[in-house]
This record gives C-alpha cells, sequence and structure tokens, in this order.
C-alpha cells in the first residue's frame, strides 16, 4: 500500500477481509485515518482512504474505504473482482487496460 502524498511511504502486507466498503490490510506501518493510498494485488489497483489503523500484535489492522479499482487481466485479478462485485455491488471498477 502507498500513500498518495508520500509515495515513498509504502508497505507490504496481507489482505485479510472484504466488507460492503473496503478492505481490511494488516501492515507493518500505522497509515492515519483519512490517508489517500493506493493498494496493488497482482496487475489490479485499488484506490481509496485509510478509515482506520489500529495496533494488532505486531501490526496494524488497517482499513481501506475502497472508491475506485483498476481491474488486470490476470487469473488473480478475475477473483478478485468477482470477490469485489459480491462485497461490493456499487464499487466502481475499470478495467486496467494491460494485456
Amino acid at each position: 500500500m502507498t500513500d498518495l502524498a508520500i509515495p515513498e511511504c509504502s508497505a507490504s502486507g496481507d489482505a485479510i477481509d472484504l466488507s460492503a466498503s473496503g478492505i481490511g490490510v494488516y501492515l507493518p506501518l500505522q497509515f492515519a485515518p483519512g490517508t489517500s493510498v493506493q493498494l496493488n494485488i497482482k496487475d489490479t489497483v485499488l484506490y481509496g482512504f485509510v478509515a482506520y489503523s489500529c495496533p494488532e500484535r505486531s501490526f496494524f489492522r488497517t482499513g481501506i474505504e475502497v472508491v475506485q479499482v483498476l481491474i488486470g487481466t490476470s487469473g488473480l485479478s478475475q477473483l478478485l473482482k468477482a470477490a469485489l462485485e459480491e462485497a461490493m455491488p456499487n464499487l466502481q471498477m475499470e478495467y486496467s487496460g494491460h494485456r
């Protein structure tokens, strides 16, 4: 995940859940609520805002309110697209154009 205002502020983590408003991730860094972020999953890019970031074990459980998705063409991205459509049916999704 990358802070769009400070691109050098970036961290890798694990996606842990999907909800009607976004995605939950475990990250090694804490991001402030309201931060605009970009989340890369394979060849798909999700854009959104940090809703919360709370310490949990040795990570920060971070909720991302997803507002736009650029879907890639990989098999994993197609599975992600199906999961996002089910969890967030009103989410704006577009194909990224990468072939």
